[in-house]
């Protein structure tokens, strides 16, 4: 079983998990939902504004090793900058195997929720490739 949750804010993480999630053939939800059932496939993303949301930390470090195969990290940014290595610490606390590939997109303007464009579309198409 694939699943994808999300912590956003402003709406960009959100509208690209819900591209994930439509792309995977899953509902993209909200890390507020409990995860239910054996995963194989965890797609887990946040977006940096600052640091990583507390949300999305408490939900990563909380994951059940032995219901979770395998967790790919994905994530949205205005800048350069990522959650990558918070989220990373977070998972390794939780004991989940993470997956070699992850993403994320940068470009993203801070509550303006804009369309991804061709470039940020066809990373996601990677990434989903990437991790068949």
């Amino acid at each position: 079983m694939i699943a994808v949750r999300y912590c956003s804010k402003s709406g960009n993480t959100k509208k690209v998990a819900k591209l994930l999630g439509e792309k995977l053939g899953v509902e993209a939800l909200s890390v507020e939902e409990p995860l239910t059932g054996q995963i194989d496939k965890l797609y887990l993303g946040g977006a940096v504004h600052g640091k990583m949301y507390p949300e999305l930390k408490k939900f990563a470090q909380e994951l059940d090793s032995s219901q979770i195969g395998e967790v790919f990290m994905f994530g949205t940014s205005g800048g350069v900058f990522s959650i990558k290595k918070e989220l990373m610490s977070a998972l390794k606390e939780s004991g989940v195997r993470i997956g070699k590939d992850a993403m994320f997109l940068h470009g993203f303007a801070p509550k303006i929720k804009s369309d991804l464009n061709d470039n940020q579309l066809a990373e996601v198409d990677k990434f989903i490739e990437a991790t068949k």
